[in-house]
C-alpha cells in the first residue's frame, strides 16, 4: 500500500494537476518482481520506475503533438536514406583513397579500438555508470531522469535496429557474395541494415546532448567515431549508418526534450518558493488591535 501511494504521486506533473498520469496495475506488478530479484528498496525502485514511464508517455504525448512535423521528418529521412543507398559503394571507396594518406594502421587500430568499446556492454554501461552515481552522489532528480532517457533511448534504438536488419539481410561491404537484401536471416555477412553498434551509440547520447548538452556533445563525437569505425572496419555501409542516426534522432530528440522541461519546471518552482518565502519574511508586521 505505501509503494502503491509513492508510486501515484510521483505521477503528478510539474506543470498541472490536469495531466495526471497513473500508473497501471501491471506497472505495479513489474516494480514489486523487480524489487524481490534485485533486492532494492521498494521507493528506490519505484521512483525511476515510475519516472521512465512518465518519461516515456511524455515523450509520446509530444511527438502526437507535432505528428505533422514528424511526419514529414520521417519522409525526407526515407528519400535521404534511399538516395544515398545506390551511392554506398562509391562513398566507402571514396573513403578508403582518402585515408590512404593518413597513418592506415594508426586508423585500422582506431577504428577496431571504437568498433569494440562502442558496443552496448562498453561506452554505454559506462556513461550510465558515470550518470547513475553522479545522480546517486549529488542526490539529483534530473541525473536520475538523464540516465532513464538515455536507457530508453539506447534499447528501443538497438532493439529496433537489430530487429530491422535481421529481417532485410542486407549484405555487409565485406560480404563476398552479391550485394543486396536478401530478406530474414541470421547470417552475420547478411546483417547490414542498419548499424546497432550506431544505433545504441546515438541512442544514448541524443537524449543526453540535448537536456544537458556539455555532457551530450563529447558524447556525440564519441558516437560519430564508432560510425566511422563501422565503416572502416567494412562491416556497415553509409546508409546503414546513417539509418541509425535518424533513428536515434527520431527517439532520443524526444526524450532529451521531455527531461529537460521537467527540469525546468523543477527550477521555475524552486525559485517561486524562493521568491515567496522572502517575501513572507520581508513583509511588514500588521499591527494587533485590540
Amino acid at each position: 500500500m505505501r509503494t502503491r501511494l509513492f508510486m501515484e504521486s510521483l505521477f503528478f506533473p510539474p506543470e498541472s494537476q490536469a495531466q495526471v498520469l497513473l500508473p497501471s496495475p501491471f506497472s505495479i506488478r513489474a516494480a514489486r518482481r523487480l524489487e524481490n530479484v534485485l533486492r532494492l528498496p521498494s521507493t528506490t525502485l519505484s521512483a525511476w520506475w515510475a519516472d521512465g514511464l512518465m518519461i516515456l508517455q511524455r515523450a509520446w504525448a509530444l511527438l502526437a503533438r507535432r505528428r505533422l512535423l514528424v511526419s514529414f521528418a520521417f519522409v525526407l529521412a526515407v528519400l535521404v536514406v534511399v538516395v544515398l543507398m545506390p551511392n554506398d559503394l562509391l562513398i566507402l571507396d571514396w573513403m578508403r583513397r582518402k585515408e590512404a594518406g593518413c597513418g592506415l594502421s594508426m586508423l585500422n587500430q582506431a577504428a577496431r579500438e571504437l568498433s569494440y568499446w562502442g558496443d552496448f556492454m562498453g561506452f554505454n554501461m559506462l556513461v550510465f555508470a558515470g550518470l547513475g552515481l553522479t545522480a546517486r552522489l549529488r542526490r539529483s532528480l534530473f541525473f536520475r531522469r538523464l540516465v532513464i532517457a538515455a536507457v530508453i533511448g539506447t534499447v528501443a534504438c538497438g532493439t529496433l535496429a537489430n530487429v530491422s536488419r535481421a529481417l532485410t539481410g542486407r549484405a555487409r561491404p565485406s560480404y563476398k557474395g552479391e550485394p543486396g537484401f536478401y530478406g530474414p536471416t541470421l547470417s552475420a555477412s547478411r546483417q547490414s541494415f542498419p548499424s546497432a553498434h550506431t544505433a545504441t551509440a546515438f541512442g544514448a547520447s541524443v537524449p543526453v546532448a540535448v537536456a544537458l548538452p556539455p555532457v551530450g556533445v563529447p558524447m556525440m563525437i564519441v558516437s560519430a567515431g564508432v560510425s566511422w569505425s563501422r565503416m572502416h572496419n567494412n562491416r556497415h555501409h553509409p546508409s546503414d549508418v546513417l539509418t541509425s542516426i535518424l533513428l536515434s534522432l527520431f527517439i532520443g530528440v524526444p526524450l532529451g526534450m521531455v527531461v529537460r522541461r521537467m527540469r525546468r519546471c523543477e527550477l521555475q518552482r524552486r525559485r517561486q518558493r524562493t521568491t515567496t518565502s522572502v517575501q513572507l519574511d520581508l513583509a511588514p508586521l500588521k499591527p494587533v488591535i485590540t
